[in-house]
């Protein structure tokens, strides 16, 4: 009896720890996103900010060609952008083909070479140390990202407002995971309306120059560390759908896998990093706070709500075998919300669109790969040097 009161308990508390930062999170996101703020105003090429656009790679040599195709394609003046590839000890012919592509198009692209593949933080320090005082807007896109047309212009007319230090953009189309990353997109909207957002899509994202500084070479999430770090400058960081991007779908399961646990680690490491600002100084510190909660803390809960309910319906199961340790009312309705969550789970994961379904399941994996993430960085293995996914890059 007393085990079965106590995985209940557990199971009931880890349940409340888990959904309360989201409700909270979820109501402040249904006000904020009435807060809507102007479009960037449209202004002439002469008036244009100066971009500096970075590509990292890393064996990027099946699409290379092509993202450089693509960037020099985007309808931005030639005289108001730079293109850098800054390449971390390429072992394939990446290099080779951005060399030859540059000597067919005029010298267009500054090619830097590191000793050592040190991952795409330490990548992106090394970019900024070769920005000059022409460059006002820092501009990073990954090799297998493709930009939708005007999406430069869109980010220049953005930095014409002083008051805006950081913006990037997010994916096109549906993915295989929509729902959720109908959610994702909402929950980034409604931040970036109400103050800033701190987490950041880096497959296409902009960052004032004259604001940066060196993030943490050893941890990834670079993307979102340069966001956070212009915000607490003082400027805005936002996410706008206007900038959009696509790129080829992943399909092995295990690349897929083994991207969520990367992303996750550096999103979990970004905000602990900034846990002395959660909740403190406004809505900025309210939005460090509730996404801090749920990339850190809550996956935890999760899993131990996960376990508790297991030994909890294994406890009741066994000890209802005999009469007088028949089922309280509140085991009965524990095992009936079990019982609900289990069908969403099994319903989410045939692919059925069912409101909220492949959501649920999208949100278990995603905190079961965050604790997974912070397991693996507790037993000291960092995730920032990243693997290149082959599969969307034939």
């Amino acid at each position: 009896m007393i085990e079965r009161l106590i995985f209940l308990s557990i199971q009931v508390g880890a349940t409340i720890a888990v959904i309360l930062p989201l409700m909270i999170h979820w109501l402040m996101n249904r006000r904020w996103i009435r807060d809507k703020i102007p479009a960037p105003k449209a202004c002439k090429d002469e008036d244009l900010p100066f971009l500096c656009i970075v590509i990292p790679t890393w064996n990027e040599g099946n699409v290379i060609e092509a993202k450089l195709n693509d960037t020099i394609a985007q309808r931005y003046p030639s005289s108001k952008r730079r293109i850098m590839l800054i390449d971390s000890a390429s072992t394939d012919d990446t290099v080779s083909i951005a060399r030859n592509w540059n000597d067919t198009h005029d010298n267009l692209l500054e090619i830097i070479e590191m000793p050592a593949r040190l991952g795409k933080s330490a990548a992106m320090n090394r970019a900024m140390q070769e920005l000059v005082e022409t460059d006002e807007v820092f501009v990073m896109t990954d090799a297998e990202a493709t930009l939708e047309d005007g999406a430069l212009r869109r980010i220049g007319r953005w930095m014409k407002d002083p008051a805006i230090g950081a913006v990037c953009g997010t994916l096109s189309g549906k993915s295989t995971d929509a729902d959720y990353r109908d959610w994702y997109r909402w929950f980034r909207r409604g931040e970036s309306y109400a103050d800033s957002t701190p987490i950041f899509e880096g497959s296409i994202a902009a960052y004032r120059a004259s604001a940066l500084s060196q993030i943490e070479s050893g941890a990834n999430a670079d993307d979102s560390q340069l966001a956070v770090l212009i915000r607490n400058e003082g400027l805005r960081a936002l996410s706008d759908d206007s900038i959009q991007f696509s790129e080829k779908p992943i399909t092995s399961a295990k690349e897929q896998h083994d991207r969520t646990v990367r992303r996750g680690q550096g999103l979990s490491r970004h905000f602990w990093r900034q846990r002395s600002r959660w909740f403190r100084n406004g809505r900025w510190g309210t939005i460090l706070g509730v996404n801090g909660l749920q990339h850190t803390i809550s996956p935890w809960f999760v899993l131990i709500g996960i376990l508790a309910g297991i030994a909890h319906a294994g406890t009741v199961l066994m000890l209802g075998l005999a009469e007088w340790a028949e089922p309280m009312l509140l085991d009965r309705i524990m095992l009936l919300v079990d019982a609900l969550v289990l069908a969403s789970l099994a319903l989410g994961i045939t692919g059925l669109r069912i409101p909220l379904c492949a959501s649920a399941v999208a949100f278990l994996v995603q905190n079961l790969r965050l604790v997974q993430g912070m397991l693996i960085l507790q037993f000291g293995h960092s995730l920032h040097r990243w693997d290149a996914s082959k599969t969307n890059r034939r």
